[in-house]
């Protein structure tokens, strides 16, 4: 018989949560008020990838974030240069699927795949039925604004927050520096 999991509602009430939910509505707000702005253009691909760009763990929130806005822009480019090629089909979208996993992986992004594999097959996908490829530009530049949305917010929240814990550990290296290490 399974053992039942107990919820830990402590969870809810941590600092590192509230923040991650506060920086997930004003990115929705900001995305979603430039999509109602200029309907015109994909900006519902600014909402989704702020949203995906967050990092609900603060110690590697920068991190995260750089990394998935390389790999939206990896899958949307691999997608949008295979659609240049070749109308998208079951083998133009394996090879898509290869293309990316080899150039995440060298570009050391390996964390972040899935993200990249998913905007290769939205475009592919996608431009299918729209047929243009200044639509799948387009889209990428969406995605990019939304990831740099979320990634300005997560410096934002990471200066004003943790700027006096940063210097106290900086006045705290240098005591150890004086004191304790000998030049």
């Amino acid at each position: 018989m399974r053992k039942k999991r107990k919820i830990d509602y402590n969870s809810f009430l941590e600092v590192n949560f509230l923040i991650y939910i506060v920086k997930c509505l004003i990115g929705l707000l900001i995305t979603y008020t430039i999509y109602v702005t200029f309907p015109q253009h994909q900006f519902f691909w600014s909402v989704i990838s702020v949203l995906l760009a967050f990092s609900p763990d603060d110690k590697d929130a920068k991190k995260v974030a750089y990394d998935r806005m390389k790999a939206n822009i990896l899958g949307s480019s691999v997608g949008m240069v295979l659609f240049l090629i070749h109308f998208p089909n079951l083998f133009i979208m394996g090879l898509g699927v290869v293309l990316t996993i080899a150039i995440a992986t060298l570009l050391n992004i390996r964390a972040t795949t899935r993200s990249a594999l998913a905007a290769v097959i939205i475009v592919l996908l996608y431009e299918q039925e729209n047929a243009s490829w200044h639509m799948a530009l387009e889209r990428m530049i969406c995605v990019i604004i939304g990831c740099l949305i979320a990634l300005l917010l997560t410096l934002l929240f990471d200066v004003t927050l943790f700027k006096d814990k940063r210097g106290r550990l900086l006045r705290k290296a240098r005591v150890v520096r004086k004191h304790y290490i000998k030049k």
